[in-house]
């Protein structure tokens, strides 16, 4: 019986004892009067029991039927299971001011430095380009357990290419990270599988329209590894990682081709320190990695190293300056492959490069909506002995990008772009662009 019926009937029987105490008559016609209206309330309170049961009924009814629509998924007792990414859609003007444009897909749909064409002498060209290739998909899984909690991601995006532009426009996935992080104690983890390297600090890398942003300066490198990482406090870290090697050799008059080897016997080394103070996060990372070649004729290998600092400054007023700085042999870890690790000479030996890069980056809000970041990127390489004087000796661009969210989720922006290419023997290649970009995280 709900709260106002009971109310109703203690008010109704309270009146009633009052009348017969002041109103005359049998006392036997009272008592009939009495249980008449008693039969009436009785009747009333089963009919609102009934009303509400059917309205009860159907409200389940509903939720039932919303859960069978819902997506289903089957995991494993205690595992929390969750999806997310983004559709990514971009409409680029590419204006190269020494040649036509690449012949390589992957250079209309992201900023490659290596890929613009120099010459000097050729015709400038202009090409228009819209894709959403860099649209992504995740899944992740999370469970505390009794060894400690354990968590993975997969996640794909559809740089791939595969398909053509002629009729469907379609493409294949490609995979970006895949790892499991085991987290053994409080202040201990253990990440076994593919993500970014560790001598890459992601939380440096600015918001930017581009795939990337500051490409030319910029350590970007994801590889299957073993990382170690051990909480000091205060926010600071340690991280030590074994990760997959590879080597980049250019010919140098041993007449081999150049290419890319996978000879390597030991893994790259990294060893990595996060800190923080205040406002500034950063992090000193170092590696060491084996660069050899075995093709049975030329087996060599040197041993290269590199540092990489890099972090983030975040300003009083919420705007954040963004920075980062690497030297040493790094070959394949910056600017996507701009410059080759060394080249091989007449004798079969390994003469390394060196390369120094990096970049700094501003970004201000307007307001709670819009904001820009202004972004410059260089590297530059000492060229192993030997090697061609055609190969690339400096890389760099500049990027003002403005970016406008109505709702966190929803991003539209425009960037424009001029990046360079330099050859050592001085010949030198330009790209401007413009690119336009819609947004949607899930």
């Amino acid at each position: 019986m709900n709260r106002k019926i009971t109310t109703l009937v203690v008010g109704a029987v309270s009146a009633m004892i009052a009348a017969t105490s002041v109103m005359a008559g049998p006392i036997e016609d009272r008592v009939k009067e009495m249980e008449a209206e008693l039969r009436s309330l009785k009747a009333m309170i089963q009919e609102q029991q009934k009303q509400n049961a059917n309205e009860i009924k159907a409200i389940e009814v509903k939720v039932a039927k919303s859960k069978s629509d819902a997506p289903q998924y089957t995991a494993s007792k205690g595992t929390e299971v969750t999806y997310g990414g983004f559709i990514k859609v971009n409409a680029m003007y590419d204006d190269y001011k020494d040649g036509p444009p690449p012949t390589a897909r992957i250079a209309s749909n992201i900023l490659v430095p290596s890929l613009i064409p120099v010459g000097g002498d050729n015709p400038s060209s202009a090409d228009f380009h819209s894709d959403v290739l860099t649209s992504r998909l995740f899944f992740k899984t999370k469970n505390q357990t009794s060894a400690g909690l354990i968590k993975s991601h997969i996640e794909l995006d559809l740089l791939s290419g595969g398909g053509d532009e002629r009729i469907s426009n379609s493409t294949n996935s490609r995979l970006r990270h895949a790892y499991l992080n085991w987290d053994y104690g409080d202040d201990s983890s253990l990440l076994v599988g593919q993500t970014w390297s560790t001598f890459f600090n992601v939380g440096a890398l600015p918001e930017a329209v581009e795939f990337i942003g500051p490409t030319s300066g910029t350590i970007f490198n994801r590889q299957a590894q073993i990382r170690w990482t051990k909480k000091i406090g205060g926010g600071s870290s340690f991280m030590l990682a074994a990760e997959n090697p590879s080597t980049s050799l250019a010919d140098a008059g041993s007449g081999i081709a150049g290419s890319n080897f996978d000879d390597n016997s030991i893994p790259d080394i990294v060893a990595r320190y996060n800190g923080k103070s205040g406002g500034h996060s950063w992090a000193l990372s170092a590696i060491g990695r084996e660069i050899g070649v075995d093709d049975g004729v030329v087996d060599e290998s040197k041993f290269g190293v590199g540092i990489n600092f890099a972090g983030k400054i975040v300003l009083g007023n919420g705007d954040d300056i963004k920075y980062s700085i690497a030297t040493g042999n790094l070959g394949r870890y910056i600017g996507l492959n701009a410059f080759r690790d060394g080249g091989i000479d007449g004798a079969g030996n390994i003469d390394l490069t060196s390369v120094t890069g990096g970049y700094v980056a501003y970004r201000h809000h307007w307001n709670d909506k819009l904001r820009s970041t202004f972004s410059y990127a260089l590297s530059t390489a000492s060229l192993a002995n030997g090697l061609a004087s055609t190969n690339t000796e400096e890389i760099s661009n500049f990027n003002v990008n403005l970016i406008y969210s109505p709702t966190p989720a929803l991003t539209f922006g425009g960037a424009l772009i001029s990046a360079s290419r330099e050859l050592e023997n001085g010949v030198d290649g330009d790209l401007t662009r413009l690119q336009l970009t819609a947004k949607y995280g899930f």
